[in-house]
């Protein structure tokens, strides 16, 4: 037992305690950092306490992967004058997902670990950061041909089957279908949702616009929404994932984002860049607007084309039936005169034949009236009949037959007996 205390004490002789060796390290830092730095940075988490800030700041690669990651603490003495600072400059409160110039100092505690302690930050930084980067985008979707692509697809003339993109519950949208509702137009609206601001924003929108592509057969039109905020706020519209999506879009994009003194990256590749969500239910209505009035222009055009049309034909017509009046009269006359004639040389001929006619019955009288038997037996002629038959041949008499003479004043009969028949 005396051997092992013997060794322990030998022990502490040759090393440190962790405090004392946390010390040692604290005191190294502040020699070699204990000037404030400025260094840039990315937030990657943000966290309020009693007025104390706390940050979560991370450095990534150009591939995205992180290469260092440290805590931040604006205390709450600093807080109270850096944050209202940083947001009355950018328009924004600090929030993950944006780049910052900090002033920070070293803080190592035995306790606590190493942290940064900011006592300063240049929002100008973190404003130029996001233009340089706007106008990364921008240079990167022209050279990728997809600046003009959405533009190119043509808007339907009554479009009222609408996608649409925006955040459920938020301000522009509700005020977006209020228009639409008041119109009186049977539009058809379905809300594919997706965060409109934050870190999650890009990746949320591009997802929204993939669903829209895989049904947009069932949609005239996308109508991409979000009502005003601040610089920071709108930063997300200005992303190449953002712009992207709308670009690929198979349906025009109509996009409203923002206030109307906002312009993004998002506006200038949808195919109609209106100022808010409110613009964009009265660009849809203003549409139908037009349509009907050049439907009403129309239908006036077409009625006084119908009226000249008809106009031009009753005085055809008019000319046509004088004409035709003056034909037929003549006509008329003409056919009347011919027919005067006619009838005149029908009448002499029909008289001529009646008379004719008259003359043949005349004769055809005499010849029946002198074929007349009674006048045939006036002359001294007799008719014979042979057993009650009439006969002109002299061999129709036979030995035995019943005989009978008819003549102008009576008849007799008898039967012919001991016949002598003497033919000439």
């Amino acid at each position: 037992m005396k051997e092992i205390l013997s060794y322990m004490d030998d022990v502490r002789e040759g090393y440190m305690k962790l405090s004392e060796y946390l010390d040692g390290v604290r005191e190294v830092l502040e020699d070699a950092f204990g000037a404030p730095e400025w260094v840039v940075c990315e937030i990657a988490s943000v966290s309020w306490s009693k007025g104390h800030c706390y940050l979560e700041l991370v450095e990534n690669d150009q591939m995205g992967s992180m290469v260092a990651k440290a805590r931040g603490t604006i205390w709450s003495s600093r807080a109270r004058v850096l944050a209202p600072m940083f947001e009355e400059k950018t328009g924004g409160t600090l929030r993950a997902g944006i780049k910052v110039l900090l002033n920070v100092m070293v803080s190592y505690s035995a306790l606590w670990g190493f942290s940064l302690n900011v006592i300063g930050i240049d929002p100008s930084y973190t404003l130029g950061d996001m233009e340089a980067q706007r106008l990364a985008t921008l240079k990167r979707l022209e050279k990728e041909g997809l600046m003009e692509r959405n533009k190119e697809l043509a808007i339907p003339v009554l479009p009222c089957r609408i996608a649409l993109v925006s955040a459920k519950g938020a301000a522009g949208y509700g005020d977006f279908l209020k228009h639409l509702k008041d119109s009186g137009i049977n539009f058809k609206v379905e809300l594919f949702e997706a965060p409109m601001q934050g870190s999650e924003a890009p990746d949320g929108i591009s997802e929204a616009f993939e669903r829209i592509n895989l049904c947009s057969r069932e949609f005239d039109v996308v109508v991409f929404i979000r009502g005003g905020g601040s610089n920071l706020d709108l930063a997300c519209f200005d992303d190449y994932l953002v712009a992207r999506a709308i670009a690929m879009c198979n349906l025009p994009v109509i996009s409203g984002i923002g206030h109307e003194r906002d312009n993004h990256i998002c506006d200038d590749v949808a195919a109609v860049r209106v100022k808010t969500p409110t613009g964009a239910a009265d660009y849809l209505i203003e549409m139908f607007a037009a349509a009907a009035e050049e439907l009403a222009d129309l239908s006036e055009r077409l009625d006084e084309a119908v009226r000249e049309i008809l106009e031009e034909a009753k005085s055809r017509l008019d000319s046509l039936h004088l004409r035709i009046s003056s034909v037929i009269g003549n006509y008329v006359e003409s056919r009347f005169e011919k027919l005067s004639d006619v009838k005149f040389r029908l009448l002499g001929a029909m008289k001529e034949r009646i008379s004719s006619d008259e003359r043949l019955l005349e004769m055809l009288l005499q010849r029946f009236l002198g074929a007349d038997p009674s006048r045939i037996l006036e002359k001294g002629y007799g008719i014979i009949l042979i057993d009650g038959e009439k006969v002109s041949e002299i061999e129709s008499i036979k030995e035995g037959g019943r005989v009978r003479i008819v003549m102008k004043d009576g008849e007799a009969e008898f039967t012919a007996n001991n016949v002598v028949i003497n033919k000439k």
